[in-house]
């Protein structure tokens, strides 16, 4: 693995403007980043694909490679962009034990793989590099055990048609494998499409403790269409400076298990957004410990510590691109 050529990546998102983005884009490259996430929303999608595939392309000018995400697509991915589809379209809506209808559309349900076939076949149309995955999930709420997905009809067929009976309503054993299984089946339709088209696949797997539904990072690392593995353990703002490297080394480790096992490529993500003040030399343990584990693709989310996005300004966001700046110089 260490033979590989090295990823310093950092995610952009919000500006759609092309000769703004272009000053950013260059700010980028000369910081030393080889790579960049843009974000592609179900809004980009519908209102800006001629000027993303131009943005891609003025990010290629200056070197950088693209990868793109389906930005909260669906509720099913990662990602702070608002979702119509189920508003459009609630017959795809993931439905919870009392049958009450959730804003995330099902990812076994036809119209959403339609939907994200368009998607596909839009993005993988530009230069981008690799698509990324960002957190495939069903519903869930962290603080509320009580509230999980997906019951609706389509589930529950296909639920009734690998096991022999009706999907029970607690979440038995069956009923996690086989939400475990959904997004499995989802991720090898998604990524054998996209690698028809020519380009790179990479799975973000949220953490263990969140309660998504995709617990078997193995079952992921199987997948021939994906190429890379990946996650993003952020800390939270009250963690401790003393779990930033141990959650790291943990994460780190298991991912570079799977990819050299399986022949895949390894990366991870560090956090760069709702940094508190005095707590940025977290970014340089969390990158360090990484890089000390034999990872070579890091990426941070975002750009200039998020500081155009209220909802996720660090206390600092200057101190901390500069943070991560150096920390990736170790990337060498």
């Amino acid at each position: 693995m260490n033979n590989k050529p090295f990823k310093k990546g950092i995610s952009y998102f919000g500006v759609r403007n092309p000769k703004l983005a272009k000053y950013d884009f260059e700010i980028i490259a000369q910081a030393g980043f080889t790579h960049i996430l843009q974000t592609y929303s179900e809004a980009d999608l519908q209102y800006y694909p001629e000027t993303m595939a131009e943005l891609i392309d003025l990010s290629a000018q200056y070197g950088l490679k693209s990868y793109i995400n389906p930005w909260g697509v669906g509720r099913v991915f990662g990602g702070e962009a608002y979702s119509e589809l189920t508003g459009r379209n609630p017959e795809m809506a993931q439905k919870g034990p009392q049958d009450e209808h959730f804003v995330a559309a099902c990812p076994n349900h036809p119209g959403f793989r339609a939907y994200m076939q368009k998607w596909i076949e839009t993005v993988c149309q530009t230069q981008v590099e690799t698509i990324f995955w960002d957190e495939p999930h069903f519903y869930f709420e962290k603080q509320n055990p009580e509230i999980w997905a997906c019951t609706c009809a389509t589930c529950q067929k296909l639920f009734r048609e690998q096991y022999g009976f009706n999907m029970p309503r607690e979440l038995s054993s069956e009923f996690l494998a086989f939400r475990e299984n959904s997004l499995i089946d989802f991720l090898r339709w998604a990524t054998d499409l996209v690698k028809t088209m020519g380009k790179r696949n990479s799975v973000c797997m949220l953490p263990p403790w969140f309660p998504a539904g995709l617990d078997n990072w193995e079952l992921v690392a199987e997948i021939p269409s994906v190429d890379e593995l990946s996650s993003d353990p952020y800390w939270e703002k009250h963690t401790p400076r003393s779990e930033i490297a141990p959650t790291y080394n943990h994460t780190a480790q298991k991912l570079v298990g799977l990819a050299e096992k399986f022949q895949k490529d390894a990366q991870i993500w560090i956090k760069n957004y709702h940094i508190v003040a005095g707590t940025e030399d977290f970014i340089d343990i969390a990158t360090q410990t990484s890089i000390n584990k034999g990872i070579r693709n890091i990426f941070a989310w975002s750009y200039m510590g998020s500081e155009y996005m209220s909802w996720l300004k660090s206390d600092n966001p200057s101190l901390v691109w500069q943070t991560q700046i150096q920390a990736l110089k170790k990337l060498n």
